[in-house]
């Protein structure tokens, strides 16, 4: 299975985290993780081994994957299936990026302080934590580092946030 970046760029599913990827991202939120002192048993990034199959299970839960078989991380939104659900969009102004996130709370489902969930960011990052590790990291997520998902760990409910229009919503 090949996997493909926003510019198009395609990379073997089990080579994935070559150094052909750009590490700019991981490096990013590495960064965030230490100067917030993250908890790194209440975030982390997926194993290795783990990886691939969460990202996989996601895709064909949610998007179209007969209509796109070719598992893209750029623009991946516009390729969810139609018979899916959806909250109407939240917006942000970036000037509120802090209350943006905090509305995730209102999207969750269950909102539990010890569940822990699934965050895929641009480049194929999966990272695993809690719901309010996960918001010190999109805190100070830099607005340049485009799209997030972030979902359930039983692939029920999925919250994109998408940087070209400024809004995140849920699906399921």
């Amino acid at each position: 299975m090949r996997l493909y970046n926003g510019n198009g760029v395609g990379h073997n599913m089990t080579n994935l985290k070559d150094k052909n990827i750009d590490y700019e991202i991981r490096d990013e939120i590495e960064k965030i993780i230490k100067e917030q002192k993250i908890d790194r048993e209440k975030f982390h990034e997926v194993s290795k081994f783990k990886y691939e199959g969460v990202i996989q299970k996601l895709y064909y839960s949610f998007f179209n994957y007969q209509k796109y078989p070719e598992i893209q991380f750029g623009y991946m939104w516009v390729r969810l299936r139609d018979s899916l659900n959806s909250t109407s969009p939240v917006f942000t102004s970036w000037d509120d990026w802090e209350e943006y996130i905090d509305y995730l709370d209102h999207l969750i489902p269950v909102n539990n302080s010890f569940v822990f969930y699934y965050l895929l960011v641009d480049g194929g990052w999966v990272y695993e934590g809690t719901l309010p590790e996960i918001k010190k990291v999109l805190y100070e997520y830099p607005d340049w580092m485009d799209d997030f998902y972030l979902f359930s760990k039983k692939y029920e409910w999925l919250i994109i946030h998408c940087e070209d229009g400024a809004s995140m919503i849920k699906v399921w």
